[in-house]
């Protein structure tokens, strides 16, 4: 069973998940050798941005919640072009993921119909 915790930087563990399937009586091929090169990387790719988005996010909260109690106005100028900055890289982060998991996606249908066809 797979379970998700997050850090203390919003990134996402995994914890408790083999990364094979059981090879029994039905000689079930693990994982491994099922998923191509290309598949592999292109998960680590959705993985990758997906906790970035979760870092970023976590510090979007962090620095709206130091806005709202902040009295200098210079610090809250600071925090106000921050926000901007991370609200651009969150955007353009999101449309990259988007475009990735239909790439990753292609790949794993790919990956389907091979082992299927098997």
């Amino acid at each position: 069973m797979s379970q998700t915790s997050r850090g203390s930087l919003g990134s996402a563990f995994t914890v408790g998940r083999s990364a094979e399937l059981t090879e029994g009586a039905g000689a079930i091929p693990t994982v491994s050798g099922v998923a191509s090169p290309e598949l592999r990387k292109a998960l680590a790719e959705v993985k990758g941005q997906a906790q970035f988005l979760l870092y970023l996010a976590d510090q979007i909260e962090d620095s709206i919640d130091q806005l709202s109690s902040e009295s200098d106005s210079c610090h809250g100028s600071f925090l106000c072009k921050l926000l901007g900055m991370y609200s651009a890289q969150l955007e353009s982060k999101h449309q990259g993921l988007g475009d990735r998991i239909a790439e990753t996606c292609q790949e794993l249908y790919v990956t389907i119909r091979e082992y299927e066809s098997n």
